[in-house]
């Protein structure tokens, strides 16, 4: 019994001490180098107020890193370069916060070339910090216990807590602002699309990640409770109702200016004149209203500039004229009062009086129309928005301002021109541009510029990233063609499609030219947004977005961001990631919201 005993003890010395010595053989010097050097780098140079990102982040990391690899029972060799990558994997961000992989891979390479490590070992290294890259699949199990060791985080008890801070970072770094609701919906859609790779980590810690989704889904349900009243307004009749209104009132302010103007010019002022003119204000705007869009539709469609011009001064002066009488009259009923009556009966009958005070009004009445209708003729060539500006002196000087850019281009067109013949190819591209332009205006876009048979839309960056305009864009522009499609194969026997490549940035925006001048966009985005278009086909993509707009994107439950390449784009020094967006069916629940976050990226 006795020597049972003793060889068992010493069996598990053997065991014990095996393992200690499998432990600590990963842990070689250049290990201890790597570590000293990056808790210094982070401590000296990560930007202030990084609240999840931070130097325990990393600690954080290594050390699951470390549990995993030996759950795994990695060689000491593949201990130590994904011991050596968990350390680096978020040094890049004391250089840029997007793309910091990229910079994370750069101080990784330079440090263990200069060390002398391995190449191959190198390559290792950097494989498994560029797999730490947003909805990235692993190709070995290396990179899978990288993977989950960046994300163990959402198999642990503080899984909310840490999301608070990363909240708040996304805040302070990308300007993301989430309500409460928001939040839970990035933390629910994180944690159901989201997985370990490792045999290791999805036998130990999927539990309680699981408890981490219902505790998700409990905060959820209380919110909404909270605000189930709200939730239950029909949101899209809200939306309609609040469109119409600010339209009318838009128009009735204009309304209400002109009228003042015109009824100033004949009775001076009057204690009622204002009244007056509010009641025409309002029937103008409720005519507009109603009949703008059929008109324009039908009219302006088919006219030239100078027909279009002409028929709409007569139609909106003889609305103008139509608005006073109308609104005069009306205020003589209200008041009920046989004097006010015979006094504006005798305002009216002035106007109409003697034939000069005729001329002087309908003369003064089309004058105020054709400025008006010429301005906004005028805005249909350089575009509501970019006009508004101009007139403003937004674009006197040179600024900076930040812009998306999105690049669409015909299918195909090359094979259209040749088979269709210029004439009737001018009319496709004539009905593709006119066809999709709602759901660029619908979308607060600007269209930049045509080139043949592109078309380049901006957005301010706010405009652009708010409601998911970008995507919406391009999805309703897809719905559009889909409806009429069977109208193009009639006319000229093709279904068109398209291609998108979405970028953003830093422009400096500027008048340029003497003889014409011109509003131009200066800088690297544009470029790069159409060097992004032009990777579509080789990568098989309809649409691709740079990393750039989908960090800052809060996408809707309906739309997905999906990786696609890391390339190197020409004239590029380094390499940008590229994600397609897909529509996809929401859950019901999610379904009934406006807002949330489909894909976000890796905690």
């Amino acid at each position: 019994m006795y020597i049972f005993k003793r060889c068992a003890e010493n069996l598990l010395c053997r065991r014990v001490s095996c393992t200690f010595i499998s432990r600590m053989s990963y842990k070689t010097p250049l290990y201890y180098k790597v570590k000293e050097y990056c808790e210094d780098y982070l401590e000296r140079n990560l930007p202030a107020r990084m609240f999840y990102h931070n130097v325990q982040h990393t600690k954080d990391v290594v050390s699951a890193a470390e549990e995993i690899g030996l759950g795994e029972k990695l060689e000491p060799a593949q201990m130590e370069i994904l011991l050596i990558a968990a350390w680096f994997h978020d040094t890049g961000y004391c250089v840029k916060y997007l793309g910091h992989e990229d910079e994370s891979m750069r101080l990784a390479s330079e440090f263990l070339v200069e060390e002398g490590f391995p190449p191959a070992s190198v390559g290792s290294v950097l494989s498994c910090i560029n797999a730490t890259r947003y909805k990235h699949e692993p190709e070995s199990n290396l990179e899978a216990c990288m993977i989950d060791a960046d994300r163990l985080g959402m198999g642990k008890v503080n899984f909310t807590e840490s999301g608070e801070r990363l909240r708040a970072e996304w805040e302070e770094w990308l300007g993301k602002q989430h309500s409460e609701k928001d939040w839970l919906d990035v933390q629910a859609s994180y944690l159901n699309e989201t997985h370990f790779f490792t045999h290791y980590a999805d036998k130990h810690y999927t539990v309680l990640k699981e408890k981490n989704v219902a505790k998700i889904k409990k905060l959820r349900e209380i919110l909404e409770e909270k605000n189930g009243f709200t939730q239950r307004l029909g949101k899209k009749t809200l939306k309609r109702s609040k469109k119409v209104i600010k339209y009318v009132l838009q128009s009735a302010a204009l309304g209400m200016v002109i009228s003042f103007t015109l009824n100033f010019s004949f009775w001076n002022i009057d204690e009622h004149l204002v009244v007056i003119s509010v009641l025409a204000g309002v029937f103008i705007g409720i005519v507009l209203r109603i009949y703008e869009k059929q008109y324009t539709q039908t009219l302006e469609a088919h006219s030239t500039f100078a027909v279009s011009l002409a028929a709409r001064t007569l139609a909106m002066g003889g609305l103008f004229l139509m608005s006073i009488v109308v609104s005069t009259v009306m205020y003589a009923v209200l008041l009920s009062k046989e004097e006010y009556n015979r006094l504006y009966t005798k305002k009216i009958e002035f106007i109409f009086s003697t034939p000069e005070n005729i001329f002087r009004f309908i003369i003064l009445t089309l004058l105020i129309s054709f400025l008006l209708n010429f301005i906004r003729l005028t805005s249909r060539i350089l575009g509501p928005r970019v006009l508004t500006n101009y007139v403003l002196g937004r674009y006197f000087r040179p600024h900076a301002e930040e812009r998306l850019f999105m690049f669409i281009d015909l299918n195909s067109s090359t094979t259209y021109a040749e088979m269709l013949g210029p004439h009737k190819y001018h009319q496709l591209l004539v009905n593709f541009f006119n066809d999709i332009s709602p759901a660029i205006t619908r979308t607060k876009g600007e269209i930049y510029q045509y080139v043949g048979d592109e078309v380049v839309i901006t957005w301010d960056i706010k405009d652009g990233i708010k409601k998911n305009n970008c995507i919406r864009c391009y999805f309703e522009m897809e719905d559009i063609l889909s409806r009429l499609r069977n109208r193009y194969e009639a006319e000229f026997g093709i279904r068109p499609e398209f291609k998108a490549g979405i970028h953003g940035g830093r422009v400096i925006t500027a008048i340029v030219g003497k003889l014409k001048s011109d509003i131009v966009f200066h800088g690297d985005v544009v470029n790069t947004s159409e060097r992004i278009l032009n990777q579509c086909h080789p990568l098989h993509k309809k649409i691709l977005v740079s990393e750039f707009v989908v960090r800052r994107l809060k996408l809707y439950p309906y739309y997905e961001a999906e990786f696609v390449s890391t390339i190197k784009l020409k004239g590029k020094e380094r390499d940008m990631s590229l994600y397609t967006i897909l529509e996809v069916e929401p859950e019901p629940k999610q379904a009934a919201e406006t807002t949330g976050i489909q894909s976000t990226p890796q905690q």
